[in-house]
């Protein structure tokens, strides 16, 4: 059949709705078209750069009709760098479109009626910049040096960057200083074409509650400068740790290789929400917005009735801080991780906490869950914090054969969690939906369900 685009073709187009990956979506002849940096109500003259059987990709040419929420992107790298993909609207807007899209894929995935669910309005940022406490950022060689930044949209490309907007201003100062560093030693960045050089990624965490830095190293190999730099990287201003870690696999999606050596300072940083602390190691997971993070943890307590939500089971539990911070108002708590490094970061923080009703489980939770049920452990609540993947095939189907009275799910991707619904939805009621902005200027959402047994 003839396709109803060629490419180079020119559509005029009007801009109906964003995408889940923050690009306009507009129609021609009932055939989607998706526009980068396009947003509805816009009318624009798109000229088509891909073409597929059910959907095609354009370029605007030129704008016809301007929506009132387009605003100037605030970062002089937006338009090349895939950090974040809706700057070019307005704050306000933003959380708008989060809300609908979010509604819209629950509804498609589901068949769910959305007026039997209560949405509630987004939780969102005060101050949306400078918000991530940790970056991870790919290094490259130039004539200039080593230079580190940020990776083009769909590329291998980077984009140097020595400021980035929506990351927390000591650790774009801390990355600078470890780059004039490296050069320094003459440490060379990994190059997977020739397969020579030393360092491919940068990564460097802030703590929110003291602003100790964390700065961690993924090398490919151990060089006797890199003794040398940490010595001075240590010196840079909060830098209580510096770390490296050998990942030469340049097919493995990790950043991190299996281990983390500490060169100088302290194995870890510590985090903390009121009373609460957390001592985190390099490989450990905690949210990258703190800010966000203690007002995600506060929406899932409030929807906890600690007079008969006594027992809880914390699934995808990261360094435990979600079952630590809910530990002092429940009998029990079990959470489950695969990851080895924040499993001891959990473990760790239940001694440093001195909380004596948290356990924590290492392993696929899939494998786990049934050995925890098997030990006659009965879950009052049971929360979830999946990865972007969502929950797997087998544990869906044990949550639906051993119903719990009430599952609170943590998502970061609506897609994922529409699907997951579509299954639990079987045997359990879906309450309420919370949307919260966790990254602002992105297209992604977090947001928050209450699961009630049927």
């Amino acid at each position: 059949m003839e396709p109803l685009l060629k490419l180079e073709q020119n559509v005029l187009l009007t801009i109906k709705r964003l995408g889940i990956n923050g690009e306009g979506i507009g129609y021609y002849k009932r055939q989607a078209v998706f526009v980068d940096g396009a947003m509805p109500p816009e009318e624009v003259i798109v000229k088509i750069t891909e073409v597929q059987e059910t959907y095609s990709k354009g370029t605007i040419v030129k704008w016809n009709v301007r929506a009132k929420e387009r605003v100037r992107p605030f970062c002089r790298h937006y338009d090349e760098c895939g950090g974040c993909q809706i700057q070019h609207i307005s704050y306000r807007e933003q959380l708008k479109f989060k809300e609908e899209m979010l509604k819209q894929t629950i509804e498609r995935y589901t068949k769910v009626d959305l007026d039997s669910i209560h949405f509630n309005p987004i939780i969102s940022m005060n101050n949306p910049r400078y918000y991530r406490f940790k970056s991870q950022m790919p290094v490259r060689n130039t004539d200039e040096g080593i230079a580190t930044g940020l990776y083009k949209k769909e590329s291998n490309e980077l984009v140097q960057i020595t400021n980035c907007p929506v990351q927390n201003e000591k650790v774009n100062l801390v990355n600078a200083e470890v780059v004039k560093i490296l050069d320094k030693y003459e440490i060379r960045a990994f190059d997977s074409i020739k397969m020579r050089g030393l360092v491919r990624y940068i990564v460097t965490r802030v703590s929110h509650l003291t602003e100790e830095v964390q700065v961690t190293l993924v090398i490919t190999i151990f060089n006797k400068a890199l003794q040398k730099a940490a010595k001075e990287i240590i010196r840079i201003p909060g830098v209580e740790s510096v770390g490296i870690s050998k990942n030469r696999d340049v097919r493995n999606v990790e950043i991190f290789g299996e281990e983390v050596e500490i060169l100088e300072g302290k194995e870890y940083i510590s985090e903390g929400i009121n009373d609460i602390k957390y001592d985190l190691k390099p490989k450990a997971f905690y949210q990258l917005n703190p800010e966000q993070a203690i007002k995600l943890y506060k929406e899932v307590k409030s929807h906890l009735n600690f007079k008969v939500d006594k027992t809880i089971i914390d699934m995808y539990t990261g360094s435990g801080a979600i079952s630590i911070y809910l530990a002092p108002y429940v009998d029990k708590v079990v959470g489950i991780d695969v990851n080895k490094e924040s499993i001891y970061s959990a473990r760790h923080n239940k001694k440093l906490n001195k909380l004596d009703n948290v356990e924590f489980e290492i392993g696929e939770v899939k494998d786990v869950l049934p050995i925890v049920y098997r030990k006659g452990i009965e879950p009052d609540v049971i929360i979830i914090d999946p990865p972007r993947s969502g929950i797997d095939s087998k544990t869906l189907d044990l949550l639906n054969r051993k119903v719990v009275k009430k599952i609170i799910y943590v998502s970061c991707n609506p897609s994922t969690l529409g699907k997951n619904l579509g299954i639990l939805k079987l045997k359990y009621k879906i309450e309420s939906i919370t949307p919260l902005d966790m990254f602002p200027h992105t297209s992604q959402i977090e947001s928050i369900t209450v699961l009630k047994k049927r």
